[in-house]
């Protein structure tokens, strides 16, 4: 059983190994570090080592000849098992390096300062030290430098990783973005469509409303109110003003009214109106007699925002009924005539009104809804997905949600806002339009097609592919299954579009890309990239051999002569296939071109398949398939 210790030091080296550092050739981007530190420090020797299970191995290295050394022989072994900065001011002063073969003989350490280079998880991988053949000092600006530039090499280190998370953590803000810009559109249409109905409702009633704000200020005539005054709203008139203006007189209909007997002023002041009578005088016209109600306004938070009065015209009663029920008829009109869904349903969810268009989208006619509720009328696969909706406007609450209902037929998104019916403080019932979005989602899905697919083959595009490929990936990490990766582009395909002209190359290119897709699993992804570059994500794919025999497969499909508008042609097609037991992205990208190099090196119409070992980049081995 391994120790703590053990464990720790396996997980160590676990990290030192997904770096894929180990034993690759020199780097610029690293050896710049150790050029600045042997420059910084003043010492002939700098080194970015990592200390391996046996052995300490340098990715740069300035002023030694080799580029490693036993573990045991090893410096920075310390540094890391310190995970500190280690400083030795003069090696023969300390015990543990005095008698060291490195400082009795070549290259004769005198002094070592080492940082620690850590994994993104906080491993000690290795370290940036500097090395001078005479004893010296080192202060904390040193000391603070030497951190400086050991960041500076760690984040080179990770680099691959960083770049990676930070990707991640972009496409997330922008998924939570486009998530933000989708709710706050809804909630948009949704407070649009209130307006809009609200403003309708006050437009088509035959009752006067008029509203101030809450410095006394007429903001509001609709129509029924301009119709009564023959006046629209002034906003700069005062109160005062009001009874001459508007020829408001009470109930006698000789008693010029007081301005603080005004119904709206008395509203405005805090008091509950109900059926104050007033008559207004219009020169020209008969007097009319009014009752009118109003209350004062208030905000979510209780701050004043006015009041508003309703007035009824009870000159003739009967007359005010006929125009009340040529008003319902307008209402029904236009209600049967809009493109939506109209309705309204009491407490006990029961219709009380309905407009045609729920004939004609569901079939179910006006005259069967009123007076059932909306689980007897519409039933439970209507009710079901609407009724936390429901709920939520009887309880005060406006809502608003999209469904796709599939009905005599036709498969329609239905985009509904539900309206509670409050007076008094009591929901009275729920208000309910709901629209047609089908087209706009459907708009919506298309736009999306369009920009994740390629144009002429249908194929995802560079975009989708890179985004498929990401996924393929972590299933395959998360399942511990192999994955191949097959890049693929038509031989001599300018020849094609030289000889024949554009419209036979993309019509090559349509046919090449259905082979493709009907040689490989449904679950493979095929795309195109550019030009006659393709590409396939092979997940679950045993073993090179079977990666052979999808190669043998694909150089088939291709092989057979391409019979195009009055053309036949014969096409070939390199490949190359990279395969790996542990994939990691960008090797497996730069092991599929090495492939596809190669297939065009060996003379094309053959494919070359390469294994990705775990910690290079490169292939243990390639075979070719060819006629």
């Amino acid at each position: 059983m391994l120790s703590q210790q053990d464990l720790a030091e396996e997980a160590r080296l676990q990290a030192l190994h997904a770096l894929g550092l180990l034993d690759t050739p020199r780097e610029d981007r690293f050896d710049r570090f150790t050029r600045l530190a042997t420059a910084a420090f003043d010492v002939p020797i700098a080194l970015v080592s990592l200390v391996d299970r046996e052995r300490q191995w340098f990715k740069s290295q300035a002023g030694l000849d080799y580029c490693e050394t036993p573990r045991s022989l090893a410096f920075c072994s310390h540094t890391v098992a310190l995970d500190d900065m280690l400083v030795v001011s003069d090696t023969l002063l300390d015990e543990r390096f005095a008698a060291h073969p490195h400082v009795t003989g070549t290259p004769r350490i005198r002094f070592y300062a080492g940082q620690p280079l850590h994994s993104v998880d906080g491993q000690p991988l290795g370290t940036l030290c500097i090395i001078d053949r005479r004893p010296r000092t080192f202060g904390d600006a040193e000391r603070r430098m030497l951190r400086d530039l050991a960041q500076l090499v760690q984040d080179e280190l990770n680099r691959d990783v960083l770049v990676a998370n930070r990707t991640r953590e972009l496409q997330d803000k922008n998924a939570a973005l486009e998530l933000t810009m989708r709710l706050r559109e809804a909630a948009e249409q949704a407070l649009r469509q209130k307006q809009e109905l609200l403003d309708a409702v006050l437009e088509t009633v035959d009752v006067g409303v008029v509203a101030c704000d809450a410095d006394g200020h007429l903001m509001l005539f609709n129509r029924a109110a301009r119709a009564f005054h023959g006046l629209d709203a002034d906003s700069a008139l005062p109160q005062a003003a009001w009874p001459a203006h508007y020829d408001l007189y009470g109930e006698d209909g000789l008693t010029p009214l007081a301005p603080d007997d005004i119904p709206l002023v008395r509203a405005l002041r805090g008091e509950r109106v109900m059926d104050a009578g007033m008559t207004i005088h219009v020169a020209g016209e008969p007097p009319r007699r009014l009752l009118a109600s109003g209350r004062a306004l208030h905000g979510s938070t209780g701050e004043p925002l006015g009041a508003v009065v309703a007035m009824k015209d009870v000159t003739e009663l009967d007359a005010s009924r006929a125009r009340l029920a040529e008003s319902g008829e307008w209402l029904r009109t236009i209600a049967d005539n809009v493109p939506a869904l109209i309705a309204y349903v009491d407490t006990d969810l029961r219709y009380r009104f309905a407009n045609e268009r729920y004939r004609e989208w569901f079939g179910v006619k006006t005259a069967d809804m009123i007076g059932r509720t909306v689980l007897d009328a519409m039933g439970d696969g209507f009710y079901a997905p609407r009724r936390e909706a429901l709920e939520r406007c009887l309880a005060g609450h406006a809502s608003h949600l999209e469904i796709e209902e599939r009905r005599r037929g036709r498969t329609r998104v239905i985009s509904s806002t539900y309206l509670p019916h409050i007076r008094d403080g009591i929901v009275q019932g729920i208000y309910v339009l709901s629209t047609d979005a089908t087209s706009a989602r459907e708009y919506e899905r298309q736009l999306h097609a369009l920009a994740h697919s390629d144009h002429l083959t249908g194929l995802p595009n560079r975009r989708s592919y890179e985004e498929r490929f990401a996924q393929a990936i972590a299933r395959a990490r998360r399942g511990a299954t192999p994955l191949a990766l097959a890049y693929l582009d038509l031989d001599h395909f300018k020849q094609i579009n030289d000889s024949l002209g554009h419209a036979v190359g993309d019509a090559v290119l349509r046919e090449f890309a259905r082979r493709l897709g009907a040689t490989v699993r449904a679950t493979d992804t095929v795309a195109r990239l550019a030009g006659d570059e393709f590409v396939i994500v092979l997940e679950q794919v045993g073993s090179p051999l079977e990666c052979e025999r999808i190669a043998a497969k694909l150089l088939d499909a291709i092989r057979a002569p391409f019979l195009l508008d009055g053309h036949t042609l014969a096409v070939t097609s390199s490949i190359g296939i990279a395969w790996s037991a542990r994939p990691e992205q960008v090797a497996l990208a730069h092991a599929a071109d090495d492939g596809l190099y190669r297939s065009k090196h060996a003379g094309r119409d053959t494919a070359s398949v390469l294994v990705v070992e775990e910690t290079t980049a490169a292939g243990s081995g390639s075979r070719h398939l060819s006629r």
